[in-house]
């Protein structure tokens, strides 16, 4: 595992890289606040049969600071012009997976950009209708600390601390607002939707909602799992994303 700066849509982006480069390639988008870091425990499985690129997006963790915070559609067209960038180095078309925020990045990715990628993954998508508002979130957020490691939970807490809370209230209404329910609509791709079962933030029926809403949509469920269902279950998220390549 290796982490260097790659230039993309004027941003130097942090890019973290395991696996055989030969292999069918997984890139991996973060939720608000956050940065690659907490994917290692599925890159680490990933890796031993694919080509895995998990990113920083531009103002998050090791990656450069834009001026002001990015929405939804301008962090879509980095991870886009980063995929460019890698095919132009002989990286095929991947499967893009997205976290809490990162599946925002990524249904965009797939929606305003066709054929930069294969298909997605969004493990705990957001945002419902049900809790469009900062104080919902932050007390969902809350109630599924204790379905977590306290690894993960100390981890969440660095990079919050890291990306900085101007940074993090800045960005917050951008992914508020976004509609991914949508959005999803005009994706062609094959999309896989998963939470953790035990993930407030995402709940079962709008995780079902928003895969009804994607043409090739699926929905499942991670058993004993929580919002950060990759890190606490790398094992069974990375068959889902293997899934998804066939």
């Amino acid at each position: 595992m290796r982490t260097s700066t790659v230039p993309a849509g004027g941003y130097d982006l942090a890019v973290t890289r395991a696996g055989d480069p030969g292999a069918p390639p997984f890139v991996l988008v973060h939720g608000i606040g956050m940065s690659g870091r907490y994917f290692r425990p599925l890159v680490d499985v990933l890796a031993r049969g694919s080509h895995v690129l998990a990113v920083d997006l531009p103002g998050f963790g090791a990656s450069g600071r834009p001026g002001p915070a990015l929405d939804v559609p301008a962090l879509a067209d980095v991870v886009a012009a980063l995929l460019d960038r890698l095919a132009a180095d002989g990286v095929p078309a991947p499967v893009l997976v997205g976290h809490s925020m990162g599946c925002q990045v990524v249904t965009e990715v797939l929606a305003a950009h066709p054929g930069v990628a294969t298909g997605g993954v969004l493990i705990g998508p957001v945002v419902d209708d049900d809790a469009r508002s900062a104080v919902r979130q932050g007390l969902r957020l809350l109630r599924d600390a204790r379905h977590e490691p306290m690894r993960v939970n100390a981890l969440i807490t660095a990079d919050y601390l890291r990306a900085g809370p101007r940074r993090y209230l800045a960005t917050l209404p951008h992914m508020l607002g976004y509609r991914i329910h949508e959005r999803i609509a005009q994706v062609t791709d094959p999309v896989l939707v998963v939470r953790g079962a035990n993930d407030p933030i995402a709940p079962s029926s709008w995780v079902r909602r928003l895969a009804d809403s994607a043409p090739r949509g699926t929905a499942t469920e991670v058993p004993d799992a929580g919002h950060v269902a990759m890190y606490s279950h790398p094992e069974a998220v990375s068959g889902l994303c293997h899934g998804v390549t066939c």
